[in-house]
This record gives C-alpha cells, structure tokens and sequence, in this order.
C-alpha cells in the first residue's frame, strides 16, 4: 500500500509556493460540459473503478475533512453492484452508468479550477540480495521499532550506518540516486542478476515531512527553475557525485520497503495501480475511489514538439507527500522507458470534475459556488 507517494514533484513547482490558504469549492456540470467525454472509453475507465470495489464496499474511507464529503459503506455497495452489472468492454453502458449514477462537479482552489498535475512511475534498479561489488546501497526493511519513535532516523543518519547490522537490508543496489527517486516513487523492481524482476513497494517512513529537491536546487541556483525536471535533476547528481549525497540528505525524509506478490505497485486503496488510470490525490478533499475527469496535457513525445491533450476519466487510488490541494493531482503511468518519460517531463496545468454519486450531492452544501 502505497501510502507516502510523493510525486516526481521532486521538481521545483509553484504549488509550492505560499500564497492563501486552500479551499476547496466545486460546481456542478453537466456531463456535455466535459471536453471529450462523448469520445472516452468507459469500459476501462469502470474496470479500474471496480477493482476498488472491494475495499471500498467492505470498509469506506472516513469522510474528506477539507470538503466534508463522504461516501457511505451502503452507497459503496449499491455503486459496486451497480458497476459489476455492467458487460464487459461496453463502453456505451458503462457511460450510461457513470451518467446514471453520478453527477460531475467542477473543483476549484480560492475560485480557480486549474491546478498542477504531474506523473509518477515504476522505476527499475539493478540489484543483488548481498553487500558485493558495485551493489553497495541498501533498501531497507522498516525496523520493527519505527512505530515507537516519531520522528525516526533521518535520511542522513541512516545513510550514515543508523539501521547497520540489524538485518534489515532487503537488497543492495548501484546506483544511489535511483534508490533515492524510488524513495520519492515509493515502489520499483528491483532486477537481480538471474534475471528475475522483485517488485518492491512501500513498508513505512520515518516521520519527516517530504522537502522537495528540485525546489532547493531551483531556489539556490544549482539549475535554472524551467530547466527542472526528474532527467535534469538525475543527470546533475550523477556529473556531481561529490554534492549529491548531500543534497539529497537535505529531504529527511526516508521509505522503507518490502517485498510485493501483486503484479504491480499498489494504491493507498489497497488494489494493484493501472497506467493513465489511476491518480494520486489529496485524500484531504477528493475520497479514494471515486471518478475524475481530468482535462490536462502529457509532455510531448521523443522528437515533437507537440503535447498530447490527456482528457480521460481516473480513479482516485493512492497520494503521495507532494500531492496536496484541492486541484492537484499525479497521474500513475506504470513501469518502462516510455512511463519514465512520461512520469518525468509531466508537469502542466489542468482541470477536473470529480463524480459525485447522486446519492450525496447535498453534501456540497456551502462548499459549492
């Protein structure tokens, strides 16, 4: 379960920035309002919407305490088996259930609806399960005492041999700077020399707050803040390896990791993540595992210079430490160069209308415009 997944939101971004307060705001759309939704595909859209089903049926998340929505356990239900009724790969009638059973409304931050969204991914390190050679750095287990201790090591003193000897190391890797985004993904592969790919996912945290390494590098000059990016930045620690430990350090935050037997890295829902389906959100103000239509951008592709419009319908199945706000999202693209790419160049401004089951719309009271 992919509780602590900060985002490649590594990078320096303006969400960062001060400014008023958040608050969140919504207003209510019709279905023809939202640019493409005639031309979606539904059908998988719904999939991903059911495979939280069964978690979200047997035991709800507690209310959203930012926007004071909640889905009850008995709404779950009656979704959920409304959802499963539907055939198979009908996009047609899982629109007519989306359109049945929900209602969109536009979220807005202080009157504004547009928001950052960015992308994250599986990234895959090369390993071994023994201290040898070039595999040198430690992905660690969490301790079993993590929980008694708040907050815990920092990600300086465990670099600086805090957990040696305490059995705790899963696998050792080559390459520190991508153990250090794994930490930022909170989920990789780790592929060992026979071959064989382990996946890995999130087993803990220390306790400290996330501090984001592109803002430090932008604010002090390393790199100018428009040429910040996960390929920029990885590519400046690797030609500085006399600072980047240090830099690095400068995020206290540490993860700690297990073993995976699911086919890919699991959501903070509790189910496995789709690429392009699956979005990582503030649970303060948007309840895991209801629809958004998101209306963005991905980066443009090798050799264009051309962005793809991305207006496609996601479940809210995980967060992360960067993701916070009303209107902010991170959009999971799954494992490869392609979702590497895609995960680190993302970084636009965009709009979404989250589905409200028709059963709670009241609850937008006050907070509707």
């Amino acid at each position: 379960m992919r509780r602590f997944l900060a985002s490649l939101l590594l990078l320096w971004c303006t969400a960062c920035a001060g400014g008023a307060p958040d608050h969140f705001e919504s207003q209510p759309l019709t279905f023809a309002q939202l640019d493409g939704w005639f031309h979606e595909d539904h059908s998988e859209a719904l999939k991903v919407f059911v495979a939280s089903c069964p978690a979200l049926a047997r035991r709800p998340k507690p209310k959203t305490s930012g926007s004071n929505i909640v889905v009850s356990q008995k709404t779950w239900q009656s979704l959920c088996n409304d959802a499963m009724a539907v055939p198979p790969d009908n996009s047609n009638v899982a629109q007519q259930f989306f359109e049945r059973r929900f209602q969109p409304y536009r979220i807005l931050n202080n009157g504004k609806d547009r928001g950052l969204f960015t992308g994250y991914y599986e990234p895959t390190l090369y390993g071994a399960t023994r201290k040898t050679g070039d595999y040198k750095y430690p992905i660690y287990l969490a301790p079993t005492d993590l929980g008694s201790h708040k907050p815990y090591f920092s990600h300086a003193e465990i670099n600086r041999g805090a957990l040696r000897n305490r059995g705790l190391e899963l696998f050792w890797v080559d390459d520190p700077v991508m153990l250090f985004f794994m930490q930022i993904q909170g989920s990789g592969r780790v592929r060992l020399a026979d071959g064989r790919d382990v996946l890995v996912g999130y087993a803990g945290q220390n306790g400290y707050g996330y501090v984001s390494l592109g803002k430090i590098m932008g604010d002090e000059g390393y790199l100018p803040k428009d040429q910040i990016n996960f390929f920029t930045l990885r590519q400046w620690l690797y030609d500085h390896p006399d600072q980047a430990f240090t830099l690095m350090e400068r995020n206290p935050s540490y993860v700690f990791f297990k073993k995976l037997d699911r086919s890919g890295p699991v959501g903070s829902v509790g189910v496995v993540l789709t690429p392009q389906r699956s979005l990582a959100v503030d649970p303060k103000y948007i309840p895991y595992g209801l629809p958004l239509y998101l209306e963005a951008e991905l980066p443009a592709l090798h050799n264009s210079s051309v962005s793809t419009p991305f207006k496609h319908t996601l479940i809210a199945q995980d967060t992360g430490g960067a993701i916070r706000g009303p209107v902010r999202g991170d959009v999971f693209f799954g494992g490869g160069e392609n979702a590497e790419y895609l995960a680190g160049f993302m970084k636009g401004r965009g709009v979404y209308s989250l589905l409200i089951p028709k059963e709670i719309v009241d609850q937008m009271g006050s907070g509707s415009k």
